[in-house]
């Protein structure tokens, strides 16, 4: 019988059967699915998780860190010799990863940073999909550092040596999910050339050289220098921006489809170009600010090329003031087609058609969470 795998040498395992005992002592059925078959249900299981549940290749308990062998991919090995040669085969088991720093002073066991390299081996040349969280096992906290966010907390040498292990396999990183606060890696610089997808906070962002970055996504932190350059950005997700941030990016990313802005704040600067072009962005996602910054959605349009753009959407219950901002807003544009703006509010908040009906005379549709709401007239 042979294991095969994507993209990677076959096993052979003899006499098509693993390992009989005896004529007379059939295998479990569960030993006679065919191996291909196996591989597919381990990697449904594993890839059945979300970007934000990764694999864990540790467990952690209040005084105690080991290896995560209880859950997939590493329980298959303790399941019997057929399912660990199958796990150890299937390469693509081993490419999606969730790492925890420990923390605190104690060095790791050499175990666990053997556990780390063999785990990253195991996936060959496959792209990594990688998360880094953080958190320190109670025997390390003292009672201030219980009160400290994790972010604002100083790596330790065992977080630094598990970065080494990971940074050392940056070539190979796809996706990156990360929370460590101002780009502590050992490295200052990241060589990434397969990156696509990045969530990190501002400070970190120029530690990447990642040229095909396709997908970014800020975190935390308010913008305190420029996105570095990347020319190949499409989706763009900020979790706090001002009108000035989001015109500046234009400069760095010329080529977004999609900007997502959480929450907003105001920066009083006053000092903006007067004519930015987003040639390409189609959607554009803003929070309604329940404050009186009457000028936000201007200072954002103003003098604004945006030629490709069909959707606006706004997070938020529109009143008439706020109505009035947003077409005050879009009449400023250098050049805008949109067609639609949706209003995505929580599920128990109704959209007062007669409050939003006046945007007609600058869109075509108005929606609400993708229903219809009202669309203008057409002209015979």
């Amino acid at each position: 019988m042979t294991v095969p795998h994507h993209k990677t040498d076959t096993l052979s395992l003899s006499n098509s059967h693993f390992s009989p005992t005896h004529l007379h002592n059939p295998e479990p059925h569960i030993h006679q699915l065919p191996v291909e078959l196996l591989q597919q249900i381990f990697l449904l299981v594993v890839n059945d998780l979300d970007l934000s549940d990764c694999p864990s290749i540790f467990k952690l308990t209040n005084d105690h860190i080991s290896g995560n062998f209880s859950s997939p991919p590493l329980v298959f090995t303790r399941v019997c010799r057929l399912w660990r040669v199958v796990a150890h085969s299937t390469i693509e088991l081993w490419s999606r990863i969730q790492v925890t720093l420990p923390g605190g002073d104690e060095p790791l066991k050499p175990f666990l940073p053997c556990l780390l390299q063999w785990w990253l081996a195991r996936s060959v040349s496959q792209p990594l999909t990688l998360r880094i969280d953080r958190t320190m096992l109670s025997r390390h906290r003292s009672k201030s550092e219980r009160n400290v966010a994790y972010g604002y907390c100083p790596l330790s040498q065992a977080d630094y040596r598990l970065l080494e292990i990971l940074q050392s396999e940056s070539r190979r990183w796809e996706t990156v999910v990360g929370s460590l606060c101002s780009g502590k890696w050992p490295s200052s610089k990241l060589d990434t050339p397969q990156l696509k997808t990045l969530e990190f906070d501002w400070s970190g962002l120029n530690r990447f050289n990642a040229p095909n970055l396709r997908w970014l996504h800020i975190s935390e932190g308010i913008s305190v220098s420029p996105i570095p350059i990347y020319n190949n950005l499409r989706h763009l997700y900020l979790q706090c921006a001002s009108p000035n941030t989001i015109r500046s990016i234009s400069v760095t990313s010329p080529h977004l489809e999609t900007i997502v802005v959480r929450f907003a704040y105001c920066d009083y600067s006053g000092a903006r170009s007067h004519s930015v072009t987003y040639s390409c962005l189609e959607s554009l996602t803003l929070p309604l600010l329940r404050h009186a910054y009457h000028r936000w959605f201007t200072e954002i349009f103003d003098g604004l090329h945006i030629p490709a753009l069909r959707k606006l959407i706004l997070v938020g219950c529109p009143t008439k003031s706020g109505v009035d901002h947003i077409m005050a807003g879009l009449r400023v544009t250098a050049t805008c087609n949109l067609q639609v703006i949706d209003f995505q509010t929580a599920m128990s908040d109704e959209v007062d058609v007669d409050v939003v009906e006046p945007l007609l005379s600058v869109v075509t549709e108005i929606s609400h969470c993708g229903v219809l709401l009202r669309c203008r007239a057409q002209r015979n």
